[in-house]
């Protein structure tokens, strides 16, 4: 029996995981303070590594920080999620134009079965719908072997997830079954090797879900200055 290497994990990435979590989920809001002292004392840590790790999320574009006043967690604005979104598209479609004359068989079981395990998650209301959905993106981004490509794309799902989580408040009743549609499409056209296909998928896809965040932003805005 053979064992992989363990890898040593920093306080400071562990911070970061933590505070970026609470940011997708909800659990810190747009525009909350984010307090060193708090953070410290419930995570039993020092104040360098939560520092530093506040320094890594704003590079994520999760945190601002403000001159004497601190750290906040980010505002989205409609105008920030079309940008995060034409970004989106733009590096899907890089990394489709890369691989779509290279998946194979496998490639595309393994996509179907993350399909499959999301269609189980929507039937259950498991909150692993999103991450499957991610999952299954990243799978084709990864599949690039673009180390910049993959880095680009890595330092904005942190933000899609962020703005997708306010859709789900705006629109409780989302149909995430769309997103199933959504794959399969995007699978149909890797299938086909059609290039045109795989980018008018992309931006179609991506220009439905800009709006549905645009709009989950719009309402998040409207509720601070009521």
């Amino acid at each position: 029996m053979t064992f992989s290497q363990i890898q040593p994990v920093s306080l400071r990435e562990q911070v970061v995981e933590q505070i970026r979590t609470a940011i997708i989920e909800g659990r810190l809001r747009p525009n909350d303070h984010i307090v060193e002292a708090s953070i410290t004392q419930q995570l039993g840590v020092s104040r360098t590594p939560v520092r530093e790790a506040l320094i890594l999320l704003e590079q994520d574009g999760l945190v601002v920080s403000q001159p004497h006043r601190g750290c906040f967690v980010r505002t989205f604005t409609p105008r920030d999620v079309a940008d995060i979104f034409t970004m989106r598209t733009t590096l899907e479609n890089f990394a489709g134009e890369r691989i779509i004359d290279h998946l194979t068989e496998a490639d595309y079981q393994h996509l179907e079965d993350l399909i499959t395990r999301q269609q189980q998650a929507i039937a259950v209301d498991d909150i692993q719908v999103r991450a499957l959905d991610m999952s299954f993106h990243q799978y084709l981004v990864r599949k690039s072997q673009h180390e910049l490509l993959i880095h680009n794309w890595q330092q904005i799902v942190a933000q899609i997830a962020a703005v997708l989580y306010l859709r789900a408040e705006a629109i409780p009743d989302y149909d995430e079954n769309l997103a199933i549609h959504d794959h399969t499409a995007i699978i149909e056209a890797y299938r086909q090797r059609d290039l045109s296909a795989l980018i008018a998928a992309n931006r179609r896809i991506n220009l439905r879900v800009a709006g549905e965040c645009q709009y989950a932003v719009e309402t998040a805005l409207k509720a601070r200055k009521s």
